[in-house]
């Protein structure tokens, strides 16, 4: 719990300096909160006098953090109870239990030094650790959560996904639509759409309500929208000669596959992929 009371000392330095701390105290809990390296004295005074201050101040922290929208009434007082009784200093609680009135289970992620992920009566445990809160999938939970500690301090690292993921992604999706399955890929879909486009991780109840959004349409709107969202994702990724040349060597395999195999969904594929580099074409020339 140090790292949230430090976060809070630093924010409100102003309001503490000079009355509960010194400027050079503040500065050596900046340096301890982000992990830069401190001197022999500096740990020495941090250990020897600053930490029994905070230790002191955190007697009268938040002892929970909610974080995100409207959340089911009454559910954010069952997730504080079930987080004391798990006695975990980091950890939280999002998903369904907390934005629908029918849920499954009850997604509890707990912060530790391994991954791990296990059922307990109604519970499902997902251990992460520290630096999976950086994954904009667990930000994106932890965006609409109850927390024991404060997350507003961990920043996601956005990636661009590489080509062929993302046409992996874009064919588990279509192949779920046309087999009535459950679009469970449609949510990371979705969440790549937000990223690569604008930068943002949508938290985990507006990126249910878009995906379900999306699910209540027909199949052919479901799979128009799938596509815009997916062309917009590789225009916005890539560049344009890269993306056109990869497709080409694609469209090619796929064309041939078509002939050996005609389903529907490489029918789909093809004229997907055979517009996105066109695209490329006309915005090259």
């Amino acid at each position: 719990m140090v790292e949230n009371i430090c976060k809070q000392i630093i924010d409100k330095r102003k309001e503490l300096v000079p009355y509960i701390f010194t400027s050079r105290q503040i500065e050596i809990i900046r340096k301890y909160f982000q992990k830069e390296k401190l001197s022999s004295t500096e740990k020495t005074y941090f250990y020897a006098n600053i930490k029994k201050k905070i230790d002191a101040l955190n007697l009268f922290k938040e002892e929970f953090y909610i974080t995100g929208g409207t959340m089911v009434p009454g559910r954010v007082k069952k997730a504080k109870k079930y987080l004391q009784e798990l006695g975990r200093e980091k950890a939280f609680i999002s998903g369904s239990f907390l934005y629908k009135k029918s849920y499954e289970d009850i997604d509890v992620y707990v912060v530790g030094k391994q991954r791990k992920s296990f059922h307990r009566d109604n519970f499902h445990i997902i251990q992460i650790t520290e630096k999976d809160l950086q994954n904009p999938i667990f930000v994106s939970t932890a965006k609409y959560s109850v927390s024991t500690f404060l997350l507003d301090y961990v920043k996601p690292i956005i990636k661009r996904p590489s080509f062929d993921d993302l046409i992996i992604l874009y064919q588990m999706v279509i192949n779920e639509i046309l087999n009535k399955e459950d679009l469970k890929a449609l949510r990371e879909l979705v969440l790549e759409y937000h990223l690569q486009t604008g930068g943002v991780v949508l938290d985990s109840f507006t990126l249910f309500k878009k995906t379900d959004e999306i699910k209540k349409k027909t199949d052919k709107k479901k799979i128009e929208i799938i596509n815009q969202l997916t062309k917009e994702i590789f225009l916005t990724s890539y560049s344009k000669k890269y993306t056109e040349n990869h497709l080409s060597k694609f469209l090619k395999v796929l064309r041939q596959d078509v002939k050996d195999e005609p389903h529907g969904n490489l029918t789909i594929f093809i004229d997907l992929f055979g517009d996105i580099k066109n695209e490329c074409r006309t915005v090259k020339t």
